[in-house]
């Protein structure tokens, strides 16, 4: 097993001070897979598996362990390429190319700039200081002084409830009890205005990402107001709808798992 090394930045190893410090997070084990300084969205891509590039001669970087041994992986036209890497429990979130190599390469997926919240939520209950928790990517305002949130829906449910609220998206299930003359936006907009506490006509649904996510526009509501109100409803969702949130839990990061991997070898990449 690799050695672990401690993640920590002080004033005295940090680069530059004023620099602002990105922390990332394993999409799948919800622990700290790097801090730097370089914003990956705005880092380079390689075209062979979408990876972020990051240039350590221009970034300060640390990982949260060292270096595995190599990986051959068979490329194209019968090239093998060489990989060096990071890891957080099984699955890899890093590699370079050279152990002492300059560019680390940031997998497609891997890593996220929010913890998860299932995280979060054992923190608090070992009596940890609580901290306001950031406010999630998937809701976010508009210019138009809206708020927008991103969903997934689950519409076959006996009960309403939140199942998760992540930096993708907040994951919920609606009933299939009621009117079936009631399409699947007005059922989102039924329970989530109850949720939010705002009338039918302050919420919009649009057409999300894929056939089973929405976008959902909220107006004469904060950025503050909505995380908070979903936290809660979230929060009670796993104490009296989900008794069995934890196997529900374990199942779907089973799943998130296993698309990575099978996403890996798509372009050629295999975990050993």
């Amino acid at each position: 097993m690799p050695k672990r090394s401690t993640q920590t930045y002080s004033s005295e190893d940090a680069p530059d001070t004023d620099a602002k410090i990105y922390v990332y997070y394993c999409k799948f084990s919800g622990n700290v897979a790097l801090i730097t300084d370089a914003l990956l969205d705005s880092m380079p891509v390689r075209r062979t598996d979408k990876s972020r590039v990051i240039d350590t001669s221009k970034h300060s970087v640390r990982m949260q362990g060292e270096l595995s041994g190599a990986k051959l992986l068979k490329r194209p036209e019968g090239k093998v390429e060489k990989q060096y890497r990071y890891s957080c429990g099984a699955l890899p979130v890093a590699y370079k190319s050279e152990p002492k190599g300059r560019y680390i390469y940031v997998m497609d997926g891997a890593v996220s700039a929010y913890s998860n919240v299932e995280e979060q939520a054992a923190e608090g209950a070992s009596g940890a200081a609580k901290e306001t928790p950031p406010i999630p990517p998937c809701i976010q305002a508009t210019k138009a002084g809206t708020v927008q949130i991103a969903v997934e829906v689950d519409d076959s449910a006996p009960r309403a409830a939140i199942l998760r609220v992540t930096a993708d998206e907040v994951g919920i299930q609606v009933s299939t009890e009621g009117s079936k003359s009631q399409d699947l936006g007005e059922k989102i907009t039924e329970y989530l205005g109850k949720v939010l506490r705002l009338r039918l006509a302050q919420m919009k649904v649009e057409k999300g990402w894929s056939v089973r996510s929405k976008l959902i526009i909220c107006e004469d509501i904060t950025l503050e107001e909505a995380h908070k109100r979903l936290m809660a409803e979230y929060e009670d969702s796993k104490k009296h709808i989900l008794p069995n949130y934890a196997q529900v839990a374990k199942e779907q990061k089973k799943e998130e798992q296993q698309e990575f991997l099978n996403k890996m070898s798509r372009v050629g990449m295999h975990v050993q």
